[in-house]
């Protein structure tokens, strides 16, 4: 099942960069403008995401992307690289209940030191196949 999750992934990235890019356009402009940070955490599973189930969770200032029926984007507004960790992993641990056992894995990338936006999403793109390749299931802190 691991090698279909990181076939999907690897198979769809354009679509899914374009996807992402497309809709942070407002949080790079605040990033560059304010010097505010933006999380970017990806969730995929063997199983359907409930994408109302997540919004519920999360703030009216973030947002969640359905890349697909088992891959969510969920970008955290102004979260400095500590803050947006830790978004991601209390929204994590809201969602695994609900997933009754079925594997869920998770990459977050925050914009801090990136060079640009397509940078932070092919690095939280890079981990989530390498924490799915290597099997953890925890919160992987990227870093520069």
């Amino acid at each position: 099942m691991k090698s279909k999750l990181i076939e999907q992934v690897l198979e769809n990235y354009n679509s899914y960069k374009n996807t992402i890019l497309r809709n942070i356009e407002d949080f790079s402009y605040r990033k560059v403008r304010y010097y505010v940070d933006f999380t970017v955490a990806l969730y995929i599973s063997q199983k359907e995401l409930d994408s109302d189930f997540i919004k519920e969770q999360i703030r009216d200032t973030d947002r969640i992307l359905m890349l697909d029926k088992n891959l969510v984007v969920v970008i955290f507004d102004f979260a400095k690289e500590e803050a947006g960790f830790k978004a991601a992993e209390n929204l994590l641990s809201k969602i695994e209940p609900a997933l009754f056992g079925a594997e869920l894995f998770i990459s977050v990338a925050n914009s801090h030191g990136m060079i640009d936006d397509d940078e932070q999403i092919r690095k939280a793109f890079d981990t989530l196949i390498n924490e799915i390749r290597n099997h953890f299931d925890d919160v992987p802190m990227s870093s520069v």
